[in-house]
């Protein structure tokens, strides 16, 4: 019964995205309902059941997955303070870390009802919802037209979509699958019918194509298998010096960008930037490169129409985005806050998951967190709900339940000492 009312929940939950009410005037997406019902049956589950075990590993998992997403807050909160910026501009940027937050107990709550079991139960709601799309989409123009567009996406890489596949390129749906395939990829031996899952991700990966999801996939794939083949010490060292990299690599990035970069590449190499050079020309009097720069406060972005420049009063999510998470993320937080979010996202969170989960977990997380940052130097990605559940449910899911034993198992020994100590009678005085 549990099993059945969750995949009601998380399946509306995925295919609601777009949905959306008013309550006092402020705007929520259907799918939060959604989520917070899921978090609800997850602690009716927790009160009538005891699995101390699993309560424990998952309590550890959440403070980590968590802290990449409360730094910010901290950061924003004292720029905020020292700004005296107006509520709306806080309630914007709480509202954005809040929905991180969400998803990452959306995820908890799958794995404390299911176990390791939950991440299929996750992805499970995720195809159903998409497949729900396609089948919209192919009862609205046929199936033979949806195929040929499908065929037409494949072989134009994206370059030409049809009317109806158009329908289907939901992002942060279609970015979410990334990290299921990393999972299905590395670890199908955990998996049960692996080849299945493989085949029925990859078509709804493939039907909402982002072609920057694929490259991303593939490089998270290739750097987890070679740093997999080596002994245990020497993969967790090699993982962390990728981590150094990747965190050096961002904000060479940022400065790249501060320096001309796009320009350089329109101008000389003739590659179409689609406006990422009026909208990074626009940001430059936002920010600075230096160690005293502050940043401005999680969501200012929405502050800005970054193709014109015009500045608001109010956040404007129809806006256009900033196709860089990076920057979005230094622009926010500052210079010091952005080093201590990419150690808290990185190097923090690698040791963590190579020392909990041995090296299948800590490669599987190098994977998808080299998945994530090539969609961070390209999209706007880090927000993305879905997303976010995914990315917190595949390494947590990693071996769950052998650490879920092993920590009750020495919370047992522990209690069994603690009882034989309280047991030990004084010895009586002759």
């Amino acid at each position: 019964m549990v099993a059945v009312i969750y995949m009601i929940l998380a399946t509306a939950m995925f295919f609601w995205q777009d949905t959306y009410f008013l309550v006092g005037g402020i705007e929520l997406s259907l799918k939060n309902p959604c989520a917070l019902g899921i978090l609800f049956l997850a602690l009716l589950n927790f009160i009538v059941t005891a699995r101390p075990g699993r309560t424990i590993v998952l309590a550890r998992h959440t403070m980590v997955q968590m802290l990449p997403c409360l730094l910010p807050l901290f950061f924003s909160s004292v720029i905020w303070v020292v700004s005296v910026v107006e509520g709306a501009a806080i309630t914007n940027g709480v509202s954005m870390i809040v929905s991180q937050l969400l998803a990452v107990c959306v995820a908890v709550a799958t794995l404390y009802l299911f176990g390791g079991r939950g991440a299929w139960y996750c992805l499970g709601a995720m195809c159903l919802a998409n497949s729900l799309l396609v089948i919209g989409v192919m009862v609205q123009g046929g199936i033979l037209a949806f195929l040929q567009e499908f065929y037409t996406l494949l072989i134009t890489f994206s370059a030409e979509n049809g009317p109806l596949v158009q329908q289907l390129e939901i992002n942060d749906l279609t970015f979410a699958f990334g990290p299921f395939l990393l999972y299905v990829l590395l670890n199908g031996k955990e998996v049960r019918h692996p080849l299945l899952w493989l085949l029925v991700s990859s078509f709804l990966f493939l039907a909402g194509l982002k072609r920057i999801a694929i490259p991303a996939v593939g490089l998270g794939f290739i750097t987890a298998v070679i740093v997999r083949l080596l002994p245990e010490k020497a993969s967790r060292q090699t993982a962390l010096c990728i981590g150094v990299g990747m965190m050096a690599a961002s904000f060479l990035y940022i400065v790249a960008i501060r320096g001309g970069l796009f320009p350089y590449i329109e101008e000389h190499l003739g590659i179409n930037t689609m406006g990422r050079v009026a909208m990074f020309t626009n940001m430059e009097r936002y920010y600075d490169i230096s160690i005293t720069y502050m940043g401005r406060g999680t969501g200012f972005e929405r502050f800005v129409d970054w193709a014109s420049g015009v500045e608001y009063k109010i956040p404007q999510r129809t806006l256009m985005p900033i196709h860089n998470d990076f920057l979005r993320m230094y622009l926010n937080i500052g210079f010091v806050g952005y080093w201590l979010w990419l150690w808290s996202y990185l190097m923090l969170r690698l040791r963590y998951w190579f020392r909990q989960g041995g090296k299948d977990a800590g490669c599987l997380f190098l994977g998808v967190c080299i998945y994530c940052f090539v969609l961070y130097a390209t999209d706007n990605t880090i927000y993305y709900f879905y997303t976010t559940i995914a990315c917190a449910v595949v390494p947590m899911a990693c071996s769950l339940d052998a650490q879920a034993d092993a920590a009750f198992d020495k919370r047992c020994q522990e209690w069994s000492a603690a009882g034989r100590r309280g047991m030990r009678f004084p010895k009586s005085n002759p």
